[in-house]
């Protein structure tokens, strides 16, 4: 590491404070593991509790050998009701989030990158989401609605050695819900603002039920418009309940979440495209009758989730060793939408014949295309182009009705892609604390168990008639392919933690044990087969407590691993045995700094990433080829290069006004393959700043309670970024300015207990800006967007 992100690191920001506050800090997030329990204990729900950010402010994390970072209430304060959880984060260091509409509408528009890494580790209450991808796990606005958050957890850089995560080379996202009330209380809030958003929500704390027992449960529903042309509805339910409770010196906690998303979708743009207009992506918003126009209708483009969530977890206190056993199952239902403008021949009906698939009645199971069929005469037969045309300006001849005779229909293809998956898993956690003389010693180990079995269907049914708009047939002309995965991961973890003085070392172990299996259900193919087992992963770190009070140096080095995905067991098997699964070495050294009023932090890293497998999703590709198989196209780009530093600030003044900051530089780039015709092959060029990776970010927050008023002001920057691999395409930099203001209305009267009212913002000045993006082509960022909220507490 260069010499001077070492020194730059480890500068002390000189204040007071003492000893036992530090050791308050410590006490409470030493030992915890990864379900969060330490900032269970000092962050409070911004849905719950607000006074909390009254006594405490939290920015630098918890005391370990490693950079990471936490929500405040303020942060979620901050957000509408209707945003999701996903954006909370956007505050942090080193952490740039990118989404389709102000409320987190589009999964499919939705980018989280940390340190220039995409390959994010997520978890919720410390158990794993299944990954991230579109048809894959779920992100964490699946399972957690934010008037039901109470922190986020960010490990930028390495993560907890107990972290559940196959995924997580450039950090972890533990996102942690809240815990049910002490008092029974019914909460009614609902929101409403710009783009048709509507929220209701309600919320049930049952207080203690019985001994040491307390439960809740939520639910709440949501809709609104995308903000392009106002074609695109989403729509999302979701249910939450949590029970926690203690029986003698064990604690017990049971949560259980349903979400029911629908969701149209954003398009992604060139810069070029972009500069030329600003306000307007790839789709429309109005249905003309004519395929080649309508394929890229807003409401056509879907995304359609139904998820289920559970665990139980056992907690067991008996002095100096300490046990943890949880279970927990996750079930998904999925589709995805697209409208081809075409029919997709499948069988061979002869000359002049009437196509079955515009005849409909019959399914055909597998097999391959024998070409696209566009327009059919009155008998159903396949119509012939004119010899000769050229077709209109923007419409190619195949698909223009002026080369064809005037009698000919258009045709078109709805095309769904079905997701069925299924997990269940445990995790188990020991922990062994003994102080010998002045040395505490600290033993921990765990192992983590899963098993998911996956389906993957894609079914194409015929557009009942293109010129009145989408309905289409219930019986599919065709099922081009059904695909089981079956995955079984095994993991475990030892670490031996060293306490004497001010002074604490740490050593563990982790390892990766993952056996996936593809077997394609219509035609004849082997089954494929990976196995992505890991060498033993080491982890290292020191803290110290100097003798400035308050301050604290941490370095850290960890070992990280990515399990290859499911979407490259579609390659032969002598592919899959070629392809090495991605691993990161990781160094950080910095500082922490804490009194009661100011709080602070500063890292620097670094690390190289090898074996890089890049996923591009075809959207963000010209020429989408609607018969591809795979979502997406892997390539394996040999690795990236990140170094930077993160620093964040946070200062409480008397009279109620908290200002705070973060500033990101991050360096991560291109390495190569080595070989210059590979990289060209590939699309890359070594050197080149990562696609989508701000080199420079940074944040400043004022927020503001006194009496019954609370308002706050948040502006982030994020500057150029690439949107493609090889260094050609930059989006430019952007200032975005956010806020809210409110009152707490029981401040006034106690019969207006619990009462607030709450008016957010986000873009204030409107700006027109690129959000995330890739292979060349970027989301438009959301433009202002106002809501208000009205919470009563009963």
């Amino acid at each position: 590491m260069k010499t001077w992100m070492i020194g730059t690191a480890i500068l002390a920001i000189a204040a007071g404070t003492t000893h036992a506050q530090a050791q308050t800090i410590r006490t409470l997030d030493a030992g915890t593991e990864a379900g969060g329990s330490a900032a269970e204990a000092d962050v409070a729900s911004g849905a719950d509790t607000a006074t909390q950010a009254d006594e405490d402010i939290v920015v630098t994390g918890t005391a370990t050998h490693f950079a990471n970072t936490r929500v405040t209430p303020e942060m979620i304060e901050r957000q509408s009701a209707l945003t999701s959880v996903n954006d909370v984060i956007n505050e942090l260091p080193g952490v740039f989030v990118s989404e389709g509409d102000a409320f987190g509408s589009s999964d499919w528009a939705t980018q989280i990158s940390i340190r220039g890494f995409t390959q994010i580790g997520t978890t919720i209450d410390g158990l794993p989401n299944g990954g991230s991808g579109y048809g894959g796990g779920s992100k964490a606005n699946r399972y957690i609605d934010v008037l039901d958050l109470k922190t986020v957890q960010v490990s930028q850089g390495t993560a907890d050695i107990s972290s559940r995560s196959n995924e997580a080379l450039g950090g972890t996202l533990n996102y942690i819900t809240a815990d049910p009330l002490g008092d029974f209380r019914v909460r009614l809030s609902g929101a409403a603002g710009d783009f048709g958003a509507q929220k209701f929500y309600a919320r049930v704390d049952t207080g203690e039920i019985a001994p040491d027992t307390k439960a809740y449960i939520s639910a709440s529903h949501s809709k609104a418009h995308d903000w392009i042309g106002g074609a695109g509805k989403t729509s999302r339910d979701h249910l939450s309940a949590k029970i926690t409770s203690r029986i003698s010196n064990i604690d017990l906690t049971g949560f259980l979440s349903y979400d029911d998303a629908d969701e149209a979708e954003f398009g992604s743009v060139s810069v070029a495209s972009f500069e030329n207009d600003p306000n307007h992506d790839v789709y429309t918003d109005t249905w003309t009758g004519l395929p080649y126009i309508d394929q890229n209708y807003r409401s056509g483009s879907r995304a359609l989730r139904k998820n289920l969530f559970g665990y139980l977890r056992g907690k067991a206190d008996l002095g100096e060793v300490k046990l943890s056993l949880t279970g927990y199952y996750h079930r998904m239902r999925g589709r995805g939408d697209w409208m081809p403008p075409y029919l997709v021949n499948v069988t061979n009906d002869g000359a002049g014949a009437t196509e079955s698939e515009y005849a409909g009645g019959s399914t055909v199971y597998g097999g391959s295309s024998l070409g696209q069929i566009y327009y059919v005469t009155p008998t159903g037969a396949a119509a012939t182009m004119i010899t000769g045309c050229t077709g209109t300006a923007g419409v190619p001849a195949a698909y223009s009705p002026t080369c064809y005779a005037d009698d000919a229909t258009a045709v078109m293809s709805y095309r769904h892609t079905h997701y069925r998956n299924n997990r269940f898993g445990f995790t188990a956690d020991a922990d062994w604390t003994h102080e010998f003389g002045e040395v505490t010693n600290s033993l921990r180990a765990g192992a983590w168990y899963e098993n998911i079995t996956a389906n993957q269907l894609r079914d194409w049914h015929k557009i009942k008639n293109p010129l009145l708009g989408t309905a289409y047939d219930a019986q599919p002309y065709w099922v081009q392919f059904s695909v089981d995965y079956n995955t079984d991961e095994l993991v475990y973890y030892v670490q031996d933690q060293v306490k004497y003085g001010n002074l604490t070392a740490a050593f563990g172990v982790k390892q990766y044990f993952i056996d996936q299996k593809r077997q394609e259900l219509l035609v004849s193919e082997p089954r494929t087969r990976s196995n992505s087992h890991s060498d033993p992963l080491i982890s290292a770190g020191l803290t110290w407590t100097t003798p400035v009070e308050g301050l604290e140096l941490f370095a850290g080095y960890a070992q990280n691993f990515s399990s290859i995905g499911n979407g490259l067991l579609g390659e032969a098997q002598e592919v899959i045995d070629r392809i090495k699964p991605e691993t990161a070495d990781s160094i950080e050294i910095g500082a922490r700094y804490s009194t009661p009023r100011l709080q602070a932090s500063l890292t620097a890293y670094d690390i190289k990433f090898d074996n890089h497998i890049v996923s591009i999703s075809s959207n963000l590709v010209t020429g989408i080829d609607y018969l591809e198989e795979q979502d997406s196209v892997y390539l394996n780009v040999g690795g990236i290069r990140s170094k930077g530093i993160e620093a964040a600030l946070a200062y409480r003044f008397p009279m109620g006004l908290t200002l705070s900051g973060s500033y990101s530089y991050n360096h991560a780039v291109y390495i190569g393959t080595g070989d210059a015709a590979q990289d060209e092959d590939v699309g890359i060029t070594p050197g080149v700043q990562v696609s989508s990776s701000p080199r420079n970010m940074w944040v400043l927050s004022a927020d503001y309670r006194r009496s019954v008023f609370k308002a706050g002001l948040s502006a982030k920057y994020v500057g150029d970024r690439f949107i493609d691999d090889v260094g050609g395409d930059v989006a430019p930099h952007y200032t975005l300015l956010s806020g809210y203001v409110g009152m707490d209305l029981d401040r006034i009267s106690d019969q207006l207990s619990g009462a607030s009212l709450t008016i957010q913002a986000t873009n204030l000045t409107d700006k027109r800006y690129l959000g995330g993006g890739g292979g060349g082509a970027a989301f438009l960022g959301a433009p202002r967007t106002v809501t208000a909220s009205l919470t009563f507490d009963f």
